[in-house]
């Protein structure tokens, strides 16, 4: 099977830029003919999920046939942003390639785009080159698990996109509209008018919005003169960010992995390797760096991914957490549908499968898989039995104790004594952690981990679309949200190697603890002081950068179109009896409600925006590992295309 396409700078056969032929945007007169009433649909953002949305739309006409007309709005080219074609190969994928498709045809052999990341780029002739990936002969092979320089992806977008439209059938006419979408508004006769910045519009029957990430307006805070930084692009730090600064950063996931390499590594500094086995990491810097410290609300240090993935087959069965058991979290027994505290209902069922996965990981890792199918039967035996607490102490005695609420704390533990005392506790955890992700065959620890993903389509089927009470959601968006999140979406391994280098060489310091202030000085610039530490530090820095993104706000963004939709009540806030707590308000099938709690029946929000209301949405939609999204942009395309 060959997989060579259409290159991504190539004129597509069935793929109009609007204005192309007369230089009219499509209407309805436009039409083949007036006995065939042509479905006109409107995708706004062409990220992963907006191109996911197209496939399904592709795949929706081959089945039935239908006239479609799909618009595609976004400014930029396929890649931008996050998969920009420029940037460095330092900025890597958080994911293993082979468990990457943008492909929902996965078993259809006549679709040359049913393609993994991972077979696009051996296809391509793409090889490691040091730490670059390259067309070459030189280098050594790319393996199905490891992490791809993001600009890769971008390629593989462009590649797919091209090539789905260009074996599109004959009744799919796909027109690109690269300028921003700022309003969307009713139309007589159940229609929407998506209004271009260009001042141009667009009718269509159906709206579906994937605007990705968007920024979000500053604080108030942020305007009383202290110097916060974005994240992104990280070209913006070399005009920023000056050799021997001293930069917070306020976060410890992949936005500040990204930030860390592009103020080290992007900064012309290098690792090599070091130890008895060539295992370590000693960085060499260039001179050029900042000094770096980092910090985060909860003060928890990273969590890598397991470097071989324990459950790669998704074929893992709850012994705990089981269909009937989270029924009875969210339905009375008539049936009705009841709001469940997540602290109370269902993490005591998460953490306890979590102690299933470890002792029968352990077993397994021991004494074979026969020894581990018995500790599941026992440990489910057990459960059953009300017994659980005693058979797990019993089986802590062969494979050790494991306390699942220590790990979701992050083992840093409490009552820190000073800077000093944090800091050494923080590399300790990351040693740890680094020795359990490297494993060979998965450690016990990880595979307790994974239970977050596993399960992840189970936490949402408790916590969505208001299926949480008040108190409890806060708490879960707060607290609870990202202690689960630092396990799904973890860094690859090689990131916390590289960060505890970093730290032996002073290059990164993270010594703050548990949310520290920001504050300004007496000087005018930002001061950073402990709120944890027994014995306090207060650190001076010249900026802030902020490590993290923003959950979607309809009240701050700073997307023109969001804004109009909140302003004139098209979208509205998720409320909790009348107490709005910032995501969008959307209902089980994707539609947003409007100000007044009607249905908009005719535009569906799908991905990052809807994240508060959903769960787990920032992530790249793929049938192999990812699946609720293309369920997700099926069902929005099959009630549109019918």
């Amino acid at each position: 099977m060959s997989w060579e396409g259409p290159q991504h700078q190539r004129n597509v056969s069935r793929l109009r830029t609007a204005g192309e032929g007369g230089g009219r945007l499509p209407d309805r007169q436009q039409r083949p003919s007036a006995s065939v009433v042509m479905i006109e649909v409107a995708i706004i953002g062409l990220g992963p999920w907006g191109l996911c949305v197209l496939e399904r739309i592709v795949d929706r006409v081959q089945e039935t046939g239908a006239l479609v007309r799909a618009h595609v709005v976004d400014p930029g080219v396929l890649g931008g942003g996050v998969y920009a074609l420029d940037q460095p190969d330092f900025l890597v994928l958080n994911n293993p390639c082979g468990q990457l498709s943008l492909s929902a045809a996965v078993t259809d052999p006549e679709s040359s785009y049913a393609v993994s990341l991972y077979e696009w780029v051996t296809s391509r002739g793409y090889r490691w080159v040091g730490d670059e990936c390259r067309q070459t002969t030189e280098g050594r092979p790319i393996e199905p698990t490891d992490y791809l320089p993001r600009r890769l992806m971008g390629e593989y977008l462009t590649w797919f996109f091209d090539t789905m439209v260009a074996e599109a059938p004959a009744k799919l006419d796909v027109v690109r509209h690269p300028t921003l979408a700022v309003d969307i508004l009713p139309v007589v006769g159940g229609r929407e008018r998506v209004v271009l910045e260009s001042g141009q519009s667009l009718i269509v029957d159906h709206v579906v919005l994937t605007s990705g990430h968007t920024f979000n307006e500053e604080d108030p805070d942020e305007r009383e003169g202290l110097r916060f930084l974005r994240p992104y692009p990280v070209q913006y730090f070399t005009e920023t960010v000056s050799p021997g600064d001293r930069i917070a950063v306020s976060g410890m996931g992949l936005v500040a992995f990204d930030i860390i390499a592009a103020l080290t590594t992007g900064r012309g500094g290098s690792f090599e390797a070091e130890g008895e086995d060539g295992a370590g990491l000693r960085y060499l810097p260039s001179g050029q760096e900042p000094t770096l410290e980092l910090y985060s609300r909860s003060g928890i240090p990273p969590s890598a991914k397991s470097a071989t993935g324990i459950d790669a087959t998704g074929d893992y069965m709850p012994v705990v957490c089981t269909r009937d058991a989270l029924s009875a979290i969210t339905h009375r027994p008539d049936g009705s549908r009841r709001q469940a505290d997540f602290r109370s209902d269902l993490l005591p069922l998460l953490t306890a499968e979590m102690q299933v996965r470890f002792y029968v990981h352990s077993a397994f890792l021991s004494d074979g898989e026969d020894a581990a199918k018995a500790v599941r039967r026992r440990l489910e035996a057990a459960w059953s039995a009300g017994t659980f607490d005693e058979t797990v102490g019993a089986l802590a005695e062969c494979h050790g104790v494991f306390d699942p609420a220590l790990l979701l704390d992050g083992a840093v533990g409490g009552d820190l004594a000073g800077a000093d005392d944090y800091e050494q506790r923080v590399r300790a955890a990351l040693e740890t952690d680094l020795r359990d992700a490297e494993a060979p065959g998965g450690s016990p620890t990880k595979a307790a981990q994974e239970v977050t993903r596993i399960l992840r389509d189970d936490i949402r089927a408790v916590v969505e679309f208001g299926g949480l009470s008040l108190e409890s959601y806060v708490d879960f968006q707060s607290k609870l949200r990202p202690k689960l999140t630092r396990f799904d979406a973890g860094p690859p391994p090689m990131r916390i190697q590289q960060l505890i280098a970093l730290m032996d060489a002073g290059v990164v310091r993270i010594r703050l603890g548990p949310n520290p202030a920001v504050r300004k000085g007496e000087d005018g610039r930002p001061r950073l002081d402990s709120t944890a530490l027994a014995e306090p530090v207060s650190v001076p820095v010249d900026a802030v950068v902020r490590g993290h993104l923003d959950l979607p706000s309809l009240t701050r963004s700073a997307s023109t179109l969001l804004k109009r939709l909140y302003f004139t009540g098209r979208l509205t806030q998720l409320s909790y009896h009348g107490t709005d707590v910032g995501s969008v308000a959307i209902s089980e099938d994707f539609h947003p409600f409007d100000v007044h709690g009607r249905l908009q029946p005719h535009i569906s929000v799908l991905g990052v925006l809807t994240e508060g209301t959903r769960y787990f949405t920032h992530y790249l939609p793929s049938p192999r590992s990812r699946l609720r999204a293309v369920l997700d942009a099926q069902a929005t395309v099959e009630s549109v295309i019918t």
